[in-house]
């Protein structure tokens, strides 16, 4: 009875060592794990000095180049600065000459009494942009208002159909947009920046195109004619859309 009391004694001893032993065990995994929990946290800390976002907030300036415009036959270069987290201001210039849109659409260089050369002409731009997440220069959505203007040029070249003189005639062909867009920005890498835009505007054309008049002579009792520069103008609405590119410096 003894021996069997002394036996079960051990046991529990025994017991009660490898319970103690797994606690102490479990406590030091605890500790290391704990250890290593605080230097995991601690690593976001030291680096929230070299956050993409704030590196990239140093940036207050951008060149814009638009490469749709091209097919109106404008080559606009702006410059577009941040002046808070909320909004920017954008204004530029450009050299216009052949517009492939409007071409397709009226065919104003396809006349049959002569012959049609474009020249340099001129563009202007201005853009107010409203960045509502105030994330301007970054990564987001803006509402803008919209100012454009373009002006093209062109020679005229007839032959009277009478005296077969050749009259060179200055024609022109001009623009005003007023209008709002939405557009996103997108960064691709520190210094650049892609938009993308969409909107709607009022368009005031004007065009002065010359054209053969002809009147009644009352006196010799026939038709006379000549060429004269016809001006015309309206306002229409149009869809305004494209992608420009940003290059941005401190």
């Amino acid at each position: 009875m003894k021996r069997f009391i002394y036996t079960l004694t051990i046991l529990i001893c025994t017991s009660l060592w490898a319970d103690a032993q797994s606690v102490i065990v479990r406590k030091r995994n605890l500790d290391v794990s704990g250890a290593g929990q605080i230097n995991t946290l601690s690593s976001p800390a030291m680096g929230s000095n070299m956050n993409p976002s704030a590196y990239y907030s140093r940036y207050n300036h951008a060149l814009k180049l638009s490469p749709t415009a091209l097919i109106a036959g404008d080559i606009p270069l702006s410059y577009e600065h941040k002046l808070t987290d909320y909004l920017s201001l954008e204004g530029g210039l450009g050299i216009t000459t052949f517009n492939m849109t409007e071409e397709l659409i009226r065919g104003y260089s396809l006349r049959q009494d002569g012959q049609t050369l474009s020249k340099l002409g001129y563009s202007a731009t201005f853009n107010a942009k409203f960045f509502p997440e105030g994330n301007a220069f970054q990564d987001g959505y803006y509402i803008a208002f919209n100012f454009n203007h373009r002006n093209y040029a062109q020679d005229f070249y007839i032959t009277d159909p009478f005296s077969g003189i050749d009259t060179t005639v200055n024609e022109g062909f001009s623009w005003n947009d007023f209008g709002f867009t939405m557009g996103y920005q997108s960064r691709p890498s520190e210094r650049m920046i892609l938009d993308w835009f969409i909107g709607a505007a009022i368009r005031n054309k004007s065009r002065s195109t010359s054209e053969y008049v002809e009147a009644f002579d009352p006196i010799t009792g026939i038709f006379t004619g000549q060429y004269e520069l016809i001006d015309r103008s309206n306002a229409t609405p149009a869809i305004l859309g494209g992608v420009r590119i940003s290059i941005l410096f401190r």
